[in-house]
């Protein structure tokens, strides 16, 4: 595999890694979202959601329901943003790195796509475990208030 194959191929690798980590992180608000809703309304109306009825969501249903649950729009917007591209990761990117003969042109695009993409998903990575983290000091303060 030439050289360039290859570092686009880790690079997919290391993106598809980072999407599948904000996968579980917006799985985990969720599923601690259903479970404070269900503890503030449990005397008053059936709630029960939970952290396993989104186990298997792909990132798309997850951020549609996330986008329900936080108030974070600048957020929102980012992570709508990362939708297309997260596709393109999970169902082309790698194609490109088993052809015998690759379209170099394209695989250089991507390559410096893949460098910007990187740093957006990173700090986006880092945006919903910021908002997670307020979560749980709210839940917190809810059970003992």
């Amino acid at each position: 595999m030439k050289q360039e194959q290859k570092f686009y191929k880790d690079r997919t690798i290391g993106l598809l890694t980072n999407f599948q980590l904000l996968e579980l992180s917006l799985k985990l608000y969720i599923g601690t979202s259903y479970d404070y809703i269900h503890m503030l309304v449990e005397d008053h109306i059936h709630f029960d959601f939970s952290i396993t009825d989104v186990e298997n969501y792909p990132l798309e249903r997850l951020l549609n329901i996330f986008g329900k649950l936080n108030g974070n729009e600048e957020l929102k917007k980012r992570l709508n943003k990362l939708r297309s591209e997260r596709n393109y990761i999970a169902h082309e990117a790698l194609i490109v790195t088993i052809s015998s003969n690759p379209n170099m042109e394209t695989l250089h695009k991507k390559a410096e796509d893949f460098f910007y993409l990187e740093d957006e998903l990173s700090e986006c990575l880092k945006l919903v475990t910021d908002e997670f983290s307020k979560l749980k000091v709210k839940g917190e303060l809810s059970r003992l208030g």
